[in-house]
């Protein structure tokens, strides 16, 4: 009875781990990445290709691949949104990220082909832009347990 009771215990937090890993996304696909230094964190949702436009005033290198085939700019938003995330990775480079999903954290970005460093002068940061199915980012969507932010910066304009 006892081994009963420990593989079940055993079990209880596999399956809690499992869940808060969450799985990947059905025909997610990776369409831009980057790993660098001081990139804003945000979690947003583009729907439009006013939604990409304004997302590249805050990162304009994502711009750039927008023109590029298969980059966001060249999307069919009628049939697909992108998801958006730019995190710290901490002194953990990433080569690439994954999208994926749980109950307590809804969509979820995670570095992969990632490199780990002791120590380093600066934090890494990724940012990953991800074409999803339109089902699969509704308006109640949640990105990392939160509501998406604007796809734009935010605050005051800045003067030219």
């Amino acid at each position: 009875m006892s081994g009963l009771l420990l593989v079940s215990g055993v079990w209880a937090v596999l399956g809690d781990s499992q869940r808060s890993l969450g799985v990947p996304v059905p025909g997610a696909e990776l369409v831009h990445f980057a790993s660098g230094h001081g990139y804003e964190p945000v979690r947003t949702v583009l729907r439009s290709r006013a939604d990409v436009a304004d997302f590249a005033q805050r990162y304009p290198a994502a711009a750039k691949s927008a023109r590029g085939p298969g980059g966001p700019g060249r999307r069919d938003f009628t049939t697909e949104a992108l998801v958006a995330f730019a995190w710290r990775t901490g002194c953990t480079r990433a080569g690439s990220a994954d999208l994926r999903s749980s109950e307590e954290r809804g969509l979820f970005a995670e570095p992969a082909d990632t490199t780990s460093y002791r120590k380093c002068a600066e934090p890494f940061d990724a940012l990953a832009v991800f074409a999803v199915p339109r089902e699969r980012a509704p308006h109640d969507v949640e990105l990392a347990g939160e509501p998406p932010d604007p796809p734009g910066p935010t605050g005051a304009p800045e003067e030219r």
